[in-house]
């Protein structure tokens, strides 16, 4: 929370009782501000830190932990009134505590630096322990990318996180040469991983406006992700090779429908190197049909981390650009009721809700509920 930027939380509670949560922030001199809410059955609680009822500091650096008596799902939202007092929203991750904590290695498959682009390497201390460890920039060949960060030049930046706190790291933005590649977050020997996010921004004509979230998505096999083609709207995706030799990743289109679209397209990620481009730019993808709806498949043999770009050109001709995440196939396929802790409509506002298959094959049939905050059912048009 520092002047533009804010940050929201949503809490939904998915229960038939009411959930009590309570929080407290924390920050380099440790925790303050506890506090305490009722969130009603099937209701939500949806606000920025520095309102009611979590009701932080106009000005704040560091972490916000909660707890509740039921479980509940939760994201948080990052807010920026940009220079020309426009709006920007990017979702941000939310660590669970109950799972334990690991010590591998965190992997951003795009970053983003020069030419109107600059990124910022979130990390978050979730335990009550120091972690120590160096955040490692990567160019698409596999090299080392020289980007200067905080105000220092170089590829690597060592890092050390006191408890429950975070570390914003920020690059120049300052070239005029683009500069694009992978980021790695790897802890030191005995210390565990943070959790941790990048942001990368776009400024055009002095102007924010973009920003978009990239998450930590483990390396694999084989993934999927929700793919669009149509009008200014276009899919994009980033492919970063964690091993030592290249590898030859191959990519699938297949239609909502489940039938194949006969387009198969391929790239080679140089060892340690990264990939991105467009639905357009890939090689195999020149005779794809428009506009297209469908799901991408991305595989290799070799470990890899995959993460996914929409990008689309607004009425002011603005590039805008955010992040959706890409589904790991070779993690079980769960029955489990699925949980959006926030939607809006209207003022402005609207939702889409993508549901795809995660493995080839699978079949699902069900029902989209909507609820108010105060739990109530929602009759909304659903297009």
């Amino acid at each position: 929370i520092d002047g533009a930027v804010n940050t929201g939380l949503a809490i939904a509670n998915p229960n038939n009782q009411s959930a009590a949560v309570s929080f407290f922030f924390t920050d380099q001199n440790g925790n303050f501000g506890s506090g305490s809410t009722t969130i009603p059955p099937n209701g939500q609680v949806a606000k920025f830190l520095n309102q009611a009822p979590f009701n932080g500091r106009s000005s704040f650096s560091g972490t916000f932990t909660f707890d509740s008596s039921v479980p509940v799902s939760a994201i948080a939202l990052r807010g920026l009134s940009n220079e020309r007092g426009e709006f920007l929203i990017t979702t941000l991750p939310v660590a669970d505590l109950t799972v334990p904590a690991s010590e591998s290695t965190l992997q951003f498959s795009h970053f983003a630096d020069g030419d109107g682009w600059s990124t910022q390497v979130i990390l978050v201390n979730p335990s009550d322990a120091l972690l120590t460890g160096s955040v490692q920039f990567r160019d698409p060949s596999g090299e080392n990318a020289t980007v200067t960060v905080n105000g220092h030049a170089g590829s690597s930046v060592a890092y050390s996180i006191p408890a429950r706190s975070s570390l914003k790291l920020r690059t120049s933005g300052d070239s005029s040469a683009l500069i694009v590649g992978s980021v790695r977050v790897v802890p030191a020997t005995g210390s565990t991983s943070p959790s941790g996010l990048g942001i990368f921004s776009l400024q055009s004509g002095g102007i924010t406006v973009a920003e978009a979230g990239v998450p930590d998505v483990p390396v694999s096999t084989a993934f999927r992700l929700y793919a669009e083609a149509a009008g200014s709207i276009q899919t994009g995706l980033a492919v970063a090779n964690s091993t030592a030799a290249p590898a030859t990743v191959t990519l699938e289109l297949t239609k909502l429908d489940g039938s194949s679209s006969a387009l198969t397209g391929t790239m080679i990620v140089p060892a340690n190197g990264q990939t991105a481009m467009f639905l357009n730019q890939v090689q195999g993808f020149d005779s794809l049909q428009l506009p297209f709806h469908g799901v991408l498949r991305v595989s290799s043999p070799a470990s890899i981390s995959v993460l996914g770009l929409r990008g689309r050109y607004n009425e002011r001709n603005d590039f805008l650009i955010t992040t959706t995440p890409p589904i790991n196939e070779n993690v079980a396929a769960s029955s489990s009721t699925l949980f959006f802790p926030h939607f809006a409509d209207s003022g402005g506002y609207t939702t889409q809700f993508i549901l795809f298959s995660g493995v080839a094959g699978q079949s699902s049939s069900g029902t989209l509920q909507l609820f108010s905050d105060s739990g109530q059912t929602l009759n909304l048009s659903l297009q």
